[in-house]
């Protein structure tokens, strides 16, 4: 018998606690075509430009404004059973009015299997 934080028999650990186990990420695959990497630099380049036209428009205070509204809501707490949508992060970055690839196709992360609420937060409280 095992007791809960404590690996199952045959030293498989309960996935409901740990979570599953993911061998390689995104971030480890290395690009496979070239215009690859400029796609994934645009939106940081674009970022960059609609900051310098804001600076030059309204004055240096306008940029530093809204990046700091930016990490103000970058960070807002969450339960760990629930997934994070930064809906006001997305609206302050104007993320909110495009469809991507992410928005159609159903993201792991939006699952509808919710594990136990109680265990996952004394897990990430340290209790368990």
């Amino acid at each position: 018998m095992c007791s809960i934080g404590v690996e199952a028999n045959y030293d498989v650990k309960d996935a409901m606690l740990f979570g599953v186990k993911k061998t390689r990420t995104l971030d480890s695959f290395t690009p496979s075509h070239p215009l690859e990497v400029a796609l994934l630099k645009h939106s940081q380049k674009q970022e960059e430009i609609n900051m310098r036209m804001l600076r030059t428009m309204q004055g240096l205070h306008a940029p530093i404004r809204l990046h700091m509204e930016k990490l103000a809501v970058k960070d807002i707490g969450h339960l760990p059973c629930l997934h994070r949508h930064n809906a006001m992060l997305d609206a302050l970055t104007g993320k909110d009015t495009t469809i991507e690839f992410e928005d159609f196709l159903n993201n792991q992360t939006d699952s509808e299997i919710m594990g136990q609420p109680h265990m996952m937060i004394e897990r990430q409280l340290g209790i368990l």
